[in-house]
């Protein structure tokens, strides 16, 4: 800085030196003209009035300052003056009559001497000028480039977050107020960074970045993020919707390769919620094998390579489990190449996993809740609580949308005699075996329900007519009839009966359709079990 305004100045004082010398020169040259000008009219107007004119030139000719004085044939109408600085002299032209000039030579050495000279001193009076000024302006104005210089030496440590700094000066007055003022803020600054780092540090977890204050503005845009992502997440209606939420956020980090695994720790069971790329294992199926979700904590293959074996590529991964100490457990696994990037964001990522475990969990409880209320725990199917809430408006909508509806009730034959052989147990596995046949027997639109015992209800939704609910019935019959049922190391067979009807071909309401199903379903049992009937009136009687 202080070289830039020294340097500033010179060159003010060179260029005011070349324009003063330029004008001293001008000025000069116009009054030289002016001299020299008058003192050649005065010789032609005494040449114009004397007689003898060869006389008079020869008297002029030897004035010492006058080196020639001549005629020439050569008409000049405005007068003309020359300057020859190679022979030091000076040519005046003037009109002397219609035919001819008159030509005076004057000796310029002293005239161009004198204009040197006075260059000269223009010139040298400049150069003490500018070095004065220099050492004037050197002198006050170092001690304030000088602080100027601190300033910035300090802000760039500052940047880096180093506080402990400050400024002296002996300089005082208004510069010594400014210094102590710029020290007063210097402190405010580091105690209330120091303050903002600890809070937010606290909830993220972060190395330390060479640029301190510009992280520390992202983290805190982030947490403003998390805070914000954390309210909405508590008005979502269940976990799923959460789950959403947190694949979205991931997107927004730019994560192109990662996957959220969703395990039910109470059922056992675990769903790849969803995936951007080959997730590299087959966690579905061997979840409890997991190493994130054994040890419950971050795996890192780019610090431990192969860390984990369920994981079958040569790509580098995270995983991060989260709500992993209930009946939910979330892992996050990201598969991202640059390492750098991941470090980076990674905090940010665990803070938002760590906002979604506890509404996660408390979602996925009372999602449990409310199952246990509308299913039936043996076998998993929806239970008759559902069944009331639901079939009213299941019957509506058909009535709107001018559909059908089957209903398909059944009945394992002679159940009680698992019960009294084998023991309750042992029906209870038999049963679990025939709701999981039922399942796998319809559509995602169809609803089974445990109406009781080893009673089933099924509502097949959107049907053409009794054709299609019997050829249903009739697959689950035979699915049934050709299923082993394991008890212990022994297997048996067993069969169901079935009852149809058809909403609105038999019945008008919804339990007057049960009921016809019922119906048949007896008639199904009388005439031998093992087989599918169709609703008729004559049930009824």
């Amino acid at each position: 800085m202080k070289k830039k305004i020294l340097i500033i100045i010179a060159i003010i004082m060179i260029l005011s030196t070349i324009i003063r010398t330029a004008i001293v020169s001008i000025s000069f040259l116009n009054f030289s003209n002016e001299i020299i000008l008058n003192q050649s009219i005065l010789i032609k107007e005494i040449l114009q009035e004397v007689i003898d004119k060869d006389k008079f030139l020869q008297i002029i000719k030897k004035s010492e300052h006058i080196r020639d004085l001549k005629f020439e044939k050569v008409k000049n109408k405005s007068i003309k003056i020359d300057y020859n600085f190679k022979n030091r002299e000076i040519k005046v032209i003037l009109p002397f009559s219609n035919i001819e000039n008159l030509v005076i030579t004057y000796d310029g050495n002293i005239y161009f001497d004198k204009i040197i000279k006075a260059l000269i001193q223009v010139i040298t009076i400049a150069i003490l000028s500018l070095i004065i000024i220099i050492l004037i302006v050197n002198y006050y104005l170092t001690p304030y480039l000088e602080i100027l210089e601190k300033i910035k030496q300090v802000t760039n440590k500052m940047l880096k977050g180093d506080f402990n700094v400050s400024i002296e000066t002996k300089l005082k007055g208004e510069a010594k107020e400014f210094i102590d003022s710029f020290n007063d803020f210097i402190k405010k600054m580091k105690n209330s960074f120091g303050v903002i780092e600890e809070k937010y540090t606290t909830l993220i977890e972060k190395e330390k970045s060479d640029d301190p204050l510009n992280d520390a503005k992202e983290t805190i845009e982030q947490l403003a993020n998390i805070f914000t992502y954390k309210r909405l997440i508590e008005d979502d209606i269940n976990a799923r919707n959460i789950l959403n939420r947190l694949v979205d956020i991931i997107k927004s980090f730019n994560i192109n390769h990662f996957a959220i695994i969703a395990i039910d720790n109470r059922d056992k069971k675990a769903e790849i919620f969803y995936s951007q790329g080959d997730i590299c294992c087959e966690i579905e199926e061997k979840f409890e094998n997991c190493r994130a979700y054994r040890l419950k904590k971050e795996i890192d293959s780019f610090k431990y390579p192969h860390i984990c074996v369920m994981h079958r590529c040569e790509n580098n991964y995270v995983c991060l489990p989260f709500s992993s100490g209930g009946n939910f457990t979330g892992i996050l696994k990201i598969m991202e190449q640059n390492y750098e990037n991941l470090k980076h964001i990674l905090p940010y990522i665990k803070a938002y996993l760590n906002e979604t475990s506890n509404v996660i969990e408390a979602k996925f409880t009372l999602e449990l809740l409310h199952n246990q209320t509308i299913k039936d725990p043996l076998t998993g199917l929806f239970n008759r609580r559902y069944l009331e809430n639901i079939l009213v408006p299941i019957i509506n909508g058909a009535l709107r949308r001018n559909e059908k509806i089957g209903f398909l009730m059944v009945d394992m034959d002679y159940f009680k005699k698992v019960n009294d052989t084998y023991g309750h147990e042992a029906g209870d596995l038999v049963l679990k075996t025939l709701g999981k046949v039922l399942l796998n027997s319809i559509r995602k639109s169809d609803i089974a329900i445990r109406y009781g015992g080893e009673e089933f209800l099924i509502l097949l939704q959107n049907i053409k007519d009794k054709k299609e609910a019997y050829k249903v019935a009739e697959k689950i019959r035979k699915q049934i009839a050709n299923t082993k049922f394991y008890i212990g190391d022994q297997t048996i067979n067993k069969t169901v009966s079935i009852g149809v009807s058809v909403y609105p071909d038999d019945c008008q309401k919804s339990w007057e359709c049960i009921k016809a199903a019922d119906s048949a379903l007896y008639e199904a049992k009388r005439s031998g079990r093992n087989k599918v009937v169709l609703f008729e009136k004559k049930h009824l009687t």
